[in-house]
């Protein structure tokens, strides 16, 4: 299940809109906000475990377009509207988050101090209508992918040696942990084979509250990589990863991917 959000920028009035380089962190803030006031339970159900945050990877991904854009050291500029396409594989969630988004009571929202937005329109994305064993896909947003080395996480990409060992590894525990919960204790069906095509190095700033709180730091460095790559291994894993996206940060506007040609 997929869907677009095409949000207007109502205050202030400019024709080139600047918004903070960890734009992505607003969003994140603007769906909990919309899942909250929508269905409290399920807010609750997702992002606690009693008074502790729930660290589970959440089922859905989501990736955030601008038009016109242009990416400075610590902002982003752009002119014209902002899409939010959201995928899940969750029919429930889906249900909650986009009812939630659409929901008036919601808007205008304050996306920054001094911009306030309000949904233009929304719709349903079509989905390919099955899958084959060999696909091509590019990334809408950046995939992260990483392995520990002793207390350091290092940054897999896909020039490395190793890197599609390291990825069917990561790829078969974000699969189990989805499919665990729709009740399937399963991973990938069969090992994946990566074969990059147009593919690059990414570095994102990012911002979330944990890592400013524990480093005093504004932004973390992420490193990941962005492009064209042909996947191929069983129809259903593929299904799977095309509508919960790939690697680390889904739920935080990473790993979000599309049909390539």
């Amino acid at each position: 299940m997929r869907a677009k959000f095409i949000f207007q920028i109502i205050s202030p009035k400019e024709e080139i809109f600047e918004l903070p380089i960890y734009y992505r962190t607003l969003f994140m803030r603007l769906m909990k906000e919309a899942l909250s006031k929508y269905n409290q339970e399920y807010f609750k159900n997702l992002y606690w475990w009693g008074d502790k945050k729930n660290k589970w990877q959440k089922p859905f991904v989501f990736a955030v377009n601008f038009s016109n854009m242009n990416i400075t050291n610590n902002s982003v500029l752009f002119k014209g509207d902002i899409s939010l396409n959201l995928s899940t594989s969750d029919y429930e969630f889906f249900i909650n988050m986009y009812n939630g988004l659409i929901n008036n009571q919601l808007y205008p929202y304050n996306l920054t101090e001094v911009h306030k937005i309000k949904l233009k329109r929304s719709y349903l994305m079509r989905e390919p209508e099955s899958f084959d064993t060999t696909m091509r896909f590019k990334t809408f947003s950046p995939i992260l992918i990483e392995r520990k080395d002793g207390n350091e996480k290092i940054p897999v990409l896909p020039f490395d040696e190793r890197f599609e060992e390291f990825f069917n590894e990561f790829v078969d525990f974000e699969i189990r942990n989805i499919r665990i919960l729709r009740g399937q204790n399963k991973g990938l069906q069969r090992k994946l084979t990566f074969k990059p095509i147009n593919v690059k190095k990414t570095v994102v700033k990012h911002r979330i509250s944990d890592f400013v709180e524990k480093t005093k730091k504004d932004y973390m460095y992420l490193t990941g990589f962005s492009g064209l790559f042909e996947l191929s291994g069983d129809p259903e894993d593929l299904k799977e990863l095309y509508l919960n996206g790939i690697g680390l940060r889904r739920g935080q506007g990473f790993g979000f991917i599309e049909l390539g040609k």
